[in-house]
């Protein structure tokens, strides 16, 4: 509103000057200089809280896992400089003031750490000290251990030794096939199959192994979509993935709620009164997802 008024200020004092409404007006009130001052610094100070507010709103890509992130910008953005007014840095305490002291849940905080963690773009934390870091992701090796106690078939690092050719074909009831020169002059002397067997590895280590694995992984574009990256990673690093989707799922405002109650409205409307709410199931749900 403060922005659109700016830029459309002469026409606004033009409007307000006419003779007609002069005469209709009798007190008359336009802004001075200095309330155009105050509202353009206004405006500076409240452009990072549009950028986060429309972040925050998007529905493509997970939200969740950016309010602490954001958070943390808001907060470094609202502190004063020494060429603000005193407007300004009022403002700024005000916004910094009311940010400041939310999600401070301790519960929800270590879910809001945790969701920050299990996305590509934010997972080295750089609003966090090493400590901290390495405590969030101790606990999502404890939330993947408590979901799956045990090892799952085929998840381990661990496998089988390569069965020798002539092994496999004896014991397939096939003759042996028939070795080479290379391979009648060296085989016995330097065979590559393993001379002890592999010991596997204990299912918390493995937990372990892939979350440092994802951890040195490296950070991926703020623009990217993190959920075609665990799309596409998911093999190399199973158990996070299955956790990420718990948590990268879950929408950081009710603006995707509120979307659809307003697709609705504009599906249901009188001339369409007669729809069966089967079929306005039907129509919402293809609005919101053709594009898929």
């Amino acid at each position: 509103m403060l922005t659109r008024y700016l830029e459309q200020q002469a026409a606004v004092y033009s409007a307000l000057t006419e003779k007609d409404v002069k005469k209709n007006a009798k007190d008359l009130i336009t802004l001075s200089d200095q309330d155009v001052t105050v509202l353009e610094d206004v405006v500076e100070v409240l452009k990072p809280m549009k950028t986060i507010i429309t972040l925050l709103s998007l529905e493509q890509q997970p939200t969740v896992s950016m309010i602490l992130p954001l958070k943390h910008s808001i907060l470094t953005a609202m502190k004063h400089s020494g060429t603000d007014s005193q407007i300004v840095k009022d403002v700024k305490s005000a916004i910094a003031t009311n940010i400041g002291g939310r999600y401070s849940n301790p519960s929800l905080q270590q879910f809001l750490n945790e969701s920050t963690a299990l996305d590509p773009r934010f997972k080295s934390l750089p609003h966090l000290d090493d400590p901290s870091r390495k405590e969030i992701f101790n606990n999502l090796a404890e939330k993947i251990l408590q979901r799956h106690p045990t090892q799952d078939p085929g998840q381990g690092t661990s496998q089988n030794p390569p069965e020798d050719p002539e092994t496999a074909a004896s014991s397939e009831g096939s003759p042996p096939a028939k070795r080479t020169t290379l391979s009648e002059l060296f085989g016995d002397f330097y065979s590559t199959a393993p001379t002890t067997p592999t010991t596997p590895k204990l299912w918390p280590d493995v937990v372990k192994e892939e979350i440092e694995l994802y951890r040195m992984a490296k950070v991926i574009s703020v623009d990217a979509n993190p959920l075609k990256w665990w799309k596409n990673n998911e093999h190399q690093y199973p158990n996070l993935s299955k956790l990420s989707k718990h948590y990268l799922a879950v929408q950081a405002t009710s603006v995707a709620s509120e979307r659809v109650f307003s697709t609705a409205g504009a599906i249901v409307t009188a001339q369409r009164a007669a729809l069966s709410p089967d079929n306005v199931d039907i129509l919402i749900f293809l609005k919101k997802n053709l594009k898929i």
